[in-house]
């Protein structure tokens, strides 16, 4: 009988890290850095000021406040099909960034996400808005086909939080925001 002797990697293939893309991208808001966390700390509810979402809420008991562990779910508008995704703060620094993971996705070839949306004061002083993705898509080479698309969303997201930091004023067309913040 011939006897089986496996490679030294057998069985590790499950605990490979897997690579993930990264997208970065931030701007600079005129609001203090306390008013820019408390903006972004409304974890839940950002669908009620940020018009790049068709609806969020929390789930599973969870407050709209950003707290570890704290559950919701935002659609997200993209042709005919909605994206659904459901979102878990898995890691928080209080006044200065949480970060996500999209733990269940529906239309979307999403195969793992990790979004962290944050506030910092730049070298000059400002306050500094923030978000870092880290995100693989399936098939694998959609990941690349798709990192402009998803840097763009970044971009808009971030511009949906600086006008409503700086202005209160709520679910601003992305077109308008694109085009008033076009140097930002």
């Amino acid at each position: 009988m011939i006897g089986f002797n496996p490679s030294p990697t057998f069985g590790q293939q499950k605990n490979k890290k897997m690579k993930l893309m990264q997208i970065e991208y931030e701007l600079v808001v005129d609001v203090t850095p306390e008013k820019a966390w408390t903006v972004l700390a409304n974890y839940g509810n950002v669908a009620s000021y940020h018009s790049g979402l068709i609806s969020s809420h929390a789930l599973n008991g969870s407050s709209n406040e950003a707290v570890l562990g704290c559950d919701r779910q935002c659609v997200i508008p993209n042709g005919k099909k909605e994206i659904v995704v459901r979102e878990k703060i898995i890691e928080i620094v209080d006044g200065q960034y949480y970060t996500y993971e999209v733990y269940d996705w529906e239309n979307f070839p999403l195969k793992k996400m990790i979004n962290t949306f944050g506030v910092k004061t730049n070298s000059q002083g400002q306050t500094v808005i923030y978000q870092n993705t880290e995100y693989r898509l399936k098939p694998r080479i959609l990941t690349w086909l798709m990192k402009g698309k998803l840097r763009k969303g970044s971009r808009e997201n971030l511009l949906g939080y600086k006008h409503y930091m700086e202005t209160n004023e709520k679910n601003v067309a992305i077109k308008i925001l694109k085009e008033k913040y076009k140097n930002s």
